[in-house]
């Protein structure tokens, strides 16, 4: 598309100036006007005094209807995708020299804002809802598939899944020294939760002659890397029984099944039945999806983590995490404070931890920071 041909929308006065900073949505609320837009459509968003601002792709949903592209009039092209993925995979590559297992694209972070991609050695795992990439679909394939040692891709948009090359139908990774299956097309969301691929080395320090509760453990990274530190018994407690099915696995692929157990049920409700833990993980999925979720989410954080509490022996460790992006860190820490108020007993705070750097934070958009992890001792 020619840049005289792409439309063009004008924001009220000064509200360019947030964009200006860095910050990759534009809001429906500060146009003038839109012009007749269709989803995934680019446009060139201008100030009141007609001054160009930035290129963005529009969203017909939602209160964010256009997500910031570039901050000139770059021609979105085969030579754009190919800049950012590679940029991208130059960060990865520098992390993480020795594995082929890391978050490739972090949305607006990477400069593809409303698009994840995981990379799982061979395949490529990528997830949007936005319209956007869905029409740039073939483009993204070309150049991924271009990339030595990418045979195959899945790409999650909406309702819809997408593939192209050859999936295999099981992979054997390795990931912070351990082996485990990955089922490309199994996977929730783009697969193994590679936020917290340096958080789950802290269950390994804390784990020597403990018994372990690994909830919510999906595929039992928690759990692995307390075996491997020493743990004498791991408990891994999911609802998922196609879950626990691939912890056991990796239990196994580890020569760590002695040591585990594997339950099928809410870990609220082990909880309330369990005996003590010396160190307890608790990594439930969002229970904040949106801004009305907030308070239901901080009390049902708050009862989780007072159960925990309750349960652990003296000087236990409670790992706690939330990735809720509506329960922000302040939020996260005064569930924190009142969980421990609840329990009467003394909480120490050792550290608090986000998500892995191949998820980079973009300094101008606090939204890009989402991932909290406490280190507690419960004396």
């Amino acid at each position: 598309m020619s840049a005289s041909a792409i439309p063009t929308a004008t924001l009220k006065a000064r509200e360019e100036r947030r964009i200006q900073r860095g910050h990759l949505w534009c809001y429906r609320n500060e146009f003038m006007s839109l012009p007749d837009l269709e989803d995934g459509d680019i446009f060139d968003v201008y100030s009141s005094g007609r001054r160009f601002v930035a290129r963005a792709f529009y969203q017909a949903e939602g209160g964010i209807c256009g997500r910031v592209l570039s901050y000139h009039q770059t021609e979105i092209n085969r030579s754009f995708w190919k800049k950012c993925l590679q940029d991208a995979l130059v960060l990865r590559e520098h992390l993480f020299p020795r594995s082929v297992v890391y978050r490739w694209i972090h949305a607006e972070s990477d400069g593809l804002p409303g698009l994840v991609a995981d990379r799982y050695d061979s395949v490529v795992v990528l997830q949007s809802g936005c319209a956007f990439y869905r029409r740039h679909w073939q483009s993204l394939q070309e150049i991924l598939l271009a990339v030595p040692g990418v045979s195959s891709l899945t790409f999650a948009f909406r309702e819809e899944r997408l593939e192209a090359g050859a999936a295999p139908e099981k992979q054997v990774l390795e990931l912070n020294g351990l082996r485990l299956g990955f089922l490309p097309a199994g996977a929730q969301k783009t697969g193994l939760f590679l936020d917290q691929r340096e958080n789950w080395q802290l269950a390994e320090r804390f784990a020597p002659g403990a018994r372990v509760l690994d909830g919510c453990c999906y595929h039992g990274l928690w759990g692995l890397h307390a075996a491997r530190g020493g743990a004498l018994s791991v408990t891994g407690v999911d609802s998922s029984a196609a879950a626990l099915a691939q912890a056991e696995e990796n239990a196994g692929m580890n020569a760590f099944e002695g040591r585990f157990t594997f339950i099928k049920e809410k870990v609220e409700k082990h909880l309330q039945e369990c005996t003590d833990y010396d160190l307890i993980v608790l990594d439930p999925p969002a229970f904040a999806k949106s801004r009305k979720q907030q308070n239901a989410a901080f009390a049902l954080y708050e009862n989780l983590n007072s159960s925990a509490m309750q349960k652990l022996t003296p000087g236990g460790i409670l790992i706690s995490c939330s990735c809720s992006h509506f329960l922000d860190g302040a939020l996260f820490d005064e569930m924190l404070k009142r969980a421990a108020r609840s329990t009467a007993r003394q909480v120490q705070l050792l550290m608090m931890r986000g998500a892995s750097p191949d998820h980079p934070v973009l300094t101008a958009m606090p939204e890009t920071s989402y991932l909290k992890c406490a280190v507690l001792r419960v004396l």
